[in-house]
């Protein structure tokens, strides 16, 4: 055995080979930025691929710029990407990083590098998180869960998808210049919505799609038509990503012409990803890689093939473009005709598209929805869709989560498991791949033992030292919530607030504030969902859009006990996205709170929460109802985000109070704060 002396004189002498014999390895790793680009980021983050014999050896890594060193690392990777955070002080151009990396036990010399993309900053640009696999959108983690419709675009549309929850179109559409009007009204109706148009580029672009044809034209003049569309839309909010090919690989569409069309896109375009879906073979998009930013897969399996053909598909181009590209699927909503005997039924359709989920989708894009009953024909398959458009969006934070996930492992190999970790809470989502129900039983990493939630079903169930078991129904899924640790609230409701559910943490039904109703004042596309992306408290708040003004959503509030000559004090956080206010709206943002018919108060939004209070006094008459309800709404355009709804039951009018004195329940608030 090697004494320590011994030991470290042969490590200096493996060392000093290095320095003479060594080879230059430029294959074997390979570098990227986590976020395609960067704007207004302060810190940025590299991630170094490693090779599968390498993951376990010891490394040394440097990033350079221009021979700067801007980050370091050493260690063991033991997992396939390494994380390499920077600071990002750096003006708007293209920056060449070099990756230098050196192990121990090898004369090899490894370098890797990538080009590091700084834009100006624009309200509409989407970045892909490379790492996550999620788009970021209105600075935003955002999971994108629409559909292909065709053209033109029926009028009320996109409306009748908002309100079910969907966030995404994608119209097959001829580029042509006369029938650039319908191109503008669908654009700016979903930019109203907050819907996003995955803009169908296909007739000048690289072919392919229903409807999509354009005949007689050169080369030269679907080019032209390309580039004029990109400038004409390319600032609009509404614009998600362009999709430029459908099924290249079995349309014999080359490799080259489409790294043409993807390089136009990049110079007159650069804030916007571009996206190709192929067909079996499926992996062949590795050939693509370089023209195209999201790579998206259309298995459709119903009825002749397994449903697990999806979820398949899925993990195969996940494994491939881990950490290099974004994967979205289209799962299959149509069928009846042509290859396809019958629509898939709505067990099957959840199960494929939580099956694509699990396996690292992080988009969902089916094809294809023309309403109300023609694509698909089942009016209850579709709302089977909008169901889990809202599950999904509940979950993004988790989905799209960097934490570290805990893992979950299920006792059959016909439940498939995946869990993330985001914000204390573990979350599990579980699909049963067979036509049977199935016992569920679930082992998760490490001690665990209290109350797993159920929140798509209001249940809970009991977890013993990681243990825990379910039933899944045929092609049933799942979702389970597990705290991990206690949460310390900096911000908590007053113990004796008269609203109930203040923070929108009741999700028994998912999507949807639960103790208020709603009457909508203009707009049927007028919208109020639950957003797990922005709260001050807990896991919620409210989100309101208002697409245009004076045409809102009235929330009223569970009512309470009211009584003449009392004054009741409101309050509410709330913020806005001045960004995101359609075209043509000038006017300050803001919203309005009222107590029933007894009085009201608007106040202005800003971009950062912010609390808002106001009282009303009821007065002495006759006929005083019994009880009130708080009323809620934002007239002017836009959308905006409302968290901890409080009232609290101030003193009668006819009492004598010392003006230097604090309200009873001002101390109580403050304190309870703190």
């Amino acid at each position: 055995m090697l004494k320590n002396n011994q030991f470290h004189i042969l490590l200096l002498f493996l060392f000093t080979q290095h320095s003479y014999s060594q080879t230059t390895d430029t294959t074997s790793f390979r570098l990227n930025t986590r976020l395609s680009f960067h704007t207004y980021e302060k810190s940025a983050e590299m991630l170094l691929h490693v090779p599968q014999i390498l993951i376990y050896n010891y490394l040394s890594v440097s990033l350079k710029i221009n021979n700067d060193t801007i980050s370091s690392w050493k260690g063991i990777p033991g997992k396939r990407i390494i994380r390499m955070p920077f600071d990002l002080n750096l003006q708007p151009a293209d920056y060449k990083i070099i990756a230098n990396i050196t192990t121990w036990n090898r004369n090899i010399k490894y370098i890797a590098a990538t080009d590091l993309i700084i834009l100006d900053y624009k309200s509409n640009e989407v970045k892909t998180d490379r790492l996550t696999g999620g788009l970021i959108v209105n600075r935003r983690s955002f999971f994108p869960f629409g559909f292909y419709c065709y053209s033109p675009v029926f009028r009320t549309l996109p409306e009748e998808e908002a309100v079910r929850g969907f966030n995404m179109m994608s119209p097959y559409q001829r580029i042509l210049p006369e029938l650039i009007d319908q191109r503008k009204a669908y654009m700016d109706r979903c930019a109203q919505l907050g819907m996003k148009v995955h803009y169908n580029l296909l007739s000048v672009s690289g072919g392919g799609g229903v409807g999509s044809e354009i005949e007689g034209l050169t080369g030269t003049e679907k080019r032209e038509l390309l580039l004029k569309e990109i400038v004409t839309f390319r600032d609009h909010p509404a614009l998600l990503a362009w999709y430029i090919a459908d099924e290249p690989n079995g349309n014999g569409l080359s490799t080259d012409s489409l790294r043409k069309v993807y390089r136009i896109i990049r110079e007159n375009d650069p804030w916007h990803p571009v996206s190709v879906v192929f067909m079996v073979p499926f992996l062949s998009a590795k050939k693509f890689s370089d023209a195209l930013d999201i790579v998206m897969a259309d298995p459709y399996p119903v009825p002749d093939m397994p449903i697990t053909m999806v979820g398949n598909v899925a993990g195969s181009l996940s494994k491939e473009f881990r950490g290099k590209r974004p994967v979205w699927i289209v799962p299959q909503v149509f069928g009846g005709g042509e290859l396809w005997g019958r629509e898939p039924t709505i067990q099957e359709i959840r199960s494929m598209t939580y099956q694509s989920i699990i396996n690292g989708a992080r988009g969902i894009q089916y094809f294809v929805r023309q309403g109300l009953n023609l694509y698909p024909k089942s009016t209850a398959t579709w709302n089977e869709c909008g169901r889990m458009a809202i599950e999904i969006a509940e979950l993004t934070p988790w989905l799209l989560s960097d934490e570290e996930p805990i893992p979950v492992r299920s006792g059959s190999n016909n439940i498939l498991v995946s869990s993330a970790v985001h914000d204390g809470q573990l979350m599990i989502m579980a699909v049963n791949r067979t036509n049977s129900p199935q016992r569920a039983d679930y082992s998760i990493s490490g001690y665990v033992s209290g109350r797993v939630r159920v929140p798509f079903e209001n249940r809970s169930i009991t977890v013993n030292a990681g243990y825990f078991s379910d039933q899944l129904s045929a092609f049933g899924t799942q979702v389970y919530l597990v705290n991990l640790k206690s949460r310390n609230e900096t911000l908590k409701p007053w113990r004796d607030n008269l609203i109930r559910d203040p923070g929108f943490e009741d999700t028994s039904s998912p999507g949807i504030p639960a103790s208020c109703y709603a009457w909508n004042t203009g707009d049927r596309g007028a919208t109020y969902f639950i957003d797990s992306r922005e709260h001050v408290e807990g896991n919620h708040s409210l989100r309101l859009i208002t697409p245009a003004e004076n045409r809102s959503i009235r929330l009223r509030f569970f009512p309470f006990s009211v009584q003449a000559g009392r004054t009741y004090f409101i309050s509410v956080r709330a913020k806005a996205d001045t960004e995101q206010r359609p075209a043509g709206s000038d006017k300050l943002q803001s919203f309005e709170i009222s107590l029933g018919d007894y009085g009201s108060e608007r106040f202005t939004l800003s971009n950062e929460w912010q609390e808002y209070v106001t009282s009303v006094t009821i007065p002495y008459q006759d006929s005083i109802p019994p009880k009130s309800n708080v009323i809620l709404r934002m007239p002017s355009a836009g959308v905006a985000w409302f968290d901890l709804l409080q009232v609290i039951e101030g003193v009668d009018i006819n009492r004598s109070i010392n003006p230097e004195l604090r309200l009873p329940w001002e101390d109580v608030w403050l304190r309870d704060e703190r």
